[in-house]
């Protein structure tokens, strides 16, 4: 799963200027994102409290802006998802036993 993860990525990263909503939707997925609310031509993606709001593009292509934005996010929940799996992995330790 983190290979294919990566490889959404980078994928967005190669292609900020022909990126489709599909592979955007793709890679948000990926992520751990959850599709939420659509209405009209946009839609809300959760992570957690990350929230992006999705255009639906007029043309073929998102703008270059948006996927900047979309990888912006993903860094963001990528960095919250190492911070949650260090906090799990740390042993608890007692604070004033006794």
């Amino acid at each position: 799963m983190p290979d294919r993860r990566k490889r959404y990525l980078e994928q967005l990263r190669r292609t900020s200027r022909s990126c489709t909503l599909r592979l955007a939707e793709r890679a948000l997925d990926a992520w751990g994102f959850v599709a939420g609310r659509a209405k009209g031509h946009t839609r809300a993606w959760n992570h957690e409290e990350i929230t992006l709001t999705l255009h639906k593009p007029h043309g073929k292509h998102l703008d270059p802006g948006a996927v900047a934005l979309i990888i912006k996010k993903i860094e963001q929940a990528d960095l919250r998802q190492r911070a949650n799996r260090r906090r799990r992995e740390k042993p608890e330790t007692p604070t004033n036993a006794g």
